[in-house]
């Protein structure tokens, strides 16, 4: 049987587990696992908890929870993902592949161009589907650390906010490219990207302004979903624990 991670909101207290509804019904009826399936729980924290699922009470499984260890999943590199607001599809996508490659916060903005309206994102309805997004997608890569979903701030909101670490602003008009990253790995790092339509220049310009760096990824025009990930995936590679 395939190996099942499951996210808990809380650490499992006790040594018999009933699984809240909406845990028991993906892995009972989305997940189909039967008596006998061993899995892991996690709640967010570095640890996970060997456990199995040994009866259904109603609607709910229950699990007898076995030895917790810790298998902290967080990258040595704190990423701080300032992601414009993008529409449907490209949006959870993001979220879900930034999760897998260890981002650390996902900061969505309203900046110019975006085709979200600010109001509109920090609706809780959405922050708490975007929330499912992260559970499923650490779910599904084996994750024990969840990215902190930060609440949607407007781009002159976010740049006023003090900032530890290096700051990359990307701009396909920048004289910098990667090779430009420095030699030693810095403790946090902080990544504006663009929307659909990109940042207006008067946006990359108040970003430089409060010290991030323009950087240029390339030849190509990369996507607003694309772009993100293709840094992320390069700093994790460099400073943190990819490879």
């Amino acid at each position: 049987m395939p190996r099942i991670h499951l996210y808990l909101e809380a650490p499992p207290a006790d040594a018999r587990l009933l699984l809240p509804a909406a845990a028991s019904h993906h892995l009972l009826r989305v997940l189909r696992a039967r008596r006998g399936q061993r899995l892991t729980l996690f709640s967010g924290d570095g640890w996970e908890y060997a456990a199995e699922l040994v009866g259904v009470e109603g609607e709910r499984a229950v699990l007898a929870v076995e030895a917790a260890r810790q298998r902290d999943t967080a990258s040595p590199l704190h990423v701080t993902l300032a992601l414009p607001l993008l529409k449907g599809e490209r949006w959870d996508w993001a979220l879900q592949k930034a999760t897998e490659l260890g981002v650390a916060t996902i900061q969505p903005i309203h900046s110019r161009f975006c085709q979200i309206a600010l109001a509109e994102a920090q609706q809780a309805r959405r922050q708490e589907r975007w929330q499912q997004i992260l559970i499923a997608a650490a779910e599904q890569s084996q994750a024990t650390r969840l990215p902190q979903l930060a609440a949607p701030l407007a781009l002159a909101d976010f740049l006023a906010r003090p900032r530890e670490g290096l700051g990359l602003v990307l701009d396909a008009a920048a004289d910098s490219n990667l090779r430009a990253l420095p030699e030693t790995s810095p403790n946090s790092v902080t990544i504006l990207t663009g929307p659909e339509g990109g940042l207006a220049a008067e946006e990359i310009a108040s970003a430089r302004e409060k010290g991030f760096y323009g950087l240029r990824l390339g030849p190509r025009i990369l996507r607003a979903e694309t772009a993100p990930l293709a840094i992320l995936a390069v700093l994790q590679g460099r400073y943190g624990d990819l490879g």
